[in-house]
């Protein structure tokens, strides 16, 4: 791949991000195009990725990192204009009543939190409880400045992890380079990386730690079980794969005091709210039968499946891994009843990732691979 053909996969990535949102409220058979298109390119990114023939010039490298430097600066500038002012969506308000509540001993599946007009006969709070703990500290303190502050931390996180699995300044320079990313996180307050974070902190310990890979994915989805949930399977180590599975356990304890005391309450707030909920205007299957979400979902399903069965059989490489996680998480968009423009926060952190070892100099593409290489010596870069 040349220089000027890397340039142009960048641009491309970066205008179908842009359309995906340009494409909002009453476009969402366009905005489904274009999340198809993006599955179907991963494939041609991932093969991209095992063989590079063309490195960037060490140069380039550099500007990446000063051009990932220049982004952090101005959207921290950005992050101050805003958190003079916040003006929050209900996903950060709502996170905070449960912190509150959690904090004072409730609980907050029970208590009237999510009183909007769409959660009719469901008021309790819609995550998981990993996601009002992860922003109780600053919250508590600092009220709605203090989830902007949090959403700092975690997009910091998320960089650094970003460039230390890549081994490229690419990574973080993807990702960062996307105006959606801070509208979304700054503006908003959507409260998505919390789930994020710990997924990417998984990819430091698939094939290394199979608990602390499970343990990390637990903890995503007990804060939110979606992207966790599709990254399951993507994530499973060719090795320790019974720890792989307590850790995952570990994980999910934090929901275990909330489930025994009101097993009904966060059953029907996380659960049946998210299944009964009718399509809107971001979906695709707004105009559709009710046939086709019923199609989507089992097309979810079988893609699931086939992952879980690929993964078990084959020892892929990073760039694998994040493309089937990438895959499966805007498959499951598809497959709900909205497709929101925070949900794009689940897999955009992915592709970056996935794109960046299609692009990065070589070292890096070749010096990965060795880090997935199983006892018995099988190459985990196999297909």
């Amino acid at each position: 791949m040349s220089l000027t053909a890397k340039f142009g996969v960048v641009v491309a990535f970066w205008l179908a991000v842009g359309l995906i949102q340009t494409f909002n409220w009453g476009s969402g058979i366009e905005k489904a195009i274009v999340m198809l298109l993006l599955i179907m390119a991963a494939p041609f990114v991932v093969a991209a990725a095992r063989a590079t023939s063309t490195s960037l010039p060490p140069r380039w490298e550099r500007a990446a990192g000063i051009a990932t430097i220049v982004l952090l600066v101005a959207e921290s500038g950005y992050l101050i204009g805003r958190i003079l002012h916040p003006h929050l969506i209900d996903v950060a308000t709502t996170t905070l009543a449960a912190g509150d509540a959690i904090l004072h001993g409730m609980n907050p599946y029970a208590v009237p939190i999510d009183t909007g007009p769409e959660s009719a006969g469901f008021t309790g709070y819609k995550y998981l409880p990993v996601m009002a703990l992860a922003y109780l500290p600053l919250g508590a303190l600092l009220g709605q400045r203090g989830i902007l502050l949090t959403n700092l931390v975690l997009l910091l996180t998320s960089v650094w992890l970003l460039k230390h699995l890549a081994r490229s300044n690419l990574a973080p320079l993807l990702f960062l380079m996307l105006p959606l990313m801070p509208q979304q996180i700054f503006a908003k307050g959507a409260t998505d990386m919390a789930p994020v974070v710990p997924l990417l902190a998984a990819f430091l310990f698939v094939e290394r730690n199979g608990f602390l890979t499970g343990l990390c994915v637990g903890l995503s989805i007990a804060a939110k079980p979606l992207p966790g949930a599709m990254f399951l399977p993507c994530l499973l180590p060719s090795v320790e794969r019974e720890r792989y599975a307590l850790g995952i356990a570990a994980g999910l304890t934090p929901i275990l005091p909330f489930l025994v005391a009101s097993p009904q309450s966060l059953f029907a707030n996380i659960v049946t709210f998210t299944l009964t909920r009718s399509a809107d205007g971001t979906s695709w299957l707004y105009h559709a039968p009710p046939e086709a979400s019923a199609a989507a979902r089992l097309v979810l399903g079988a893609s699931f499946l086939y992952a879980a069965i690929f993964v078990w059989r084959q020892v892929p490489n990073l760039a694998t891994r994040a493309a089937l996680g990438t895959m499966l998480t805007i498959a499951a968009i598809l497959a709900g009843p909205g497709a929101h423009h925070n949900y794009q926060l689940w897999w955009l952190p992915f592709a970056a990732l996935m794109l960046s070892l299609a692009l990065a100099p070589d070292e890096a593409c070749q010096e990965e691979p060795l880090r997935y290489t199983t006892a018995a010596g099988m190459d985990a870069r196999g297909s």
